[in-house]
């Protein structure tokens, strides 16, 4: 069953057009090809300058190689230099156990 990684960004110290735009045309298929997912959407928690993109993956392994990888850690580098540390996220690994 599909295991989703899902990263939560607080972007109340930067601009929400900005922050949109770039991750719409740059950051998003990035992220989804250096972690092989699956697939990966995004979009705004409403009433709040919370962002949230899910990449999808085949399995709990894949997911893992993605979180502990390299690559994850060099578009962390590249995230915080764009936005000047100014944007506190979390990454979470959501495991489905059940679908009807």
């Amino acid at each position: 069953m599909s295991v989703y990684l899902i990263v939560k960004s607080d972007t109340s110290q930067i601009n929400n057009e900005d922050f949109d735009h770039w991750y719409e045309n740059e950051h998003l298929y990035e992220a989804k090809k250096q972690f092989m997912a699956i697939n990966a959407k995004r979009g705004w928690i409403q009433n709040s300058n919370s962002h949230i993109a899910i990449y999808e993956f085949e399995n709990i392994h894949k997911a893992e190689n993605a979180m502990n990888s390299k690559k994850l850690q060099s578009l962390i580098k590249k995230f915080d230099q764009k936005w000047d540390f100014k944007v506190v996220r979390t990454r979470e690994l959501v495991n489905l156990t059940q679908i009807i």
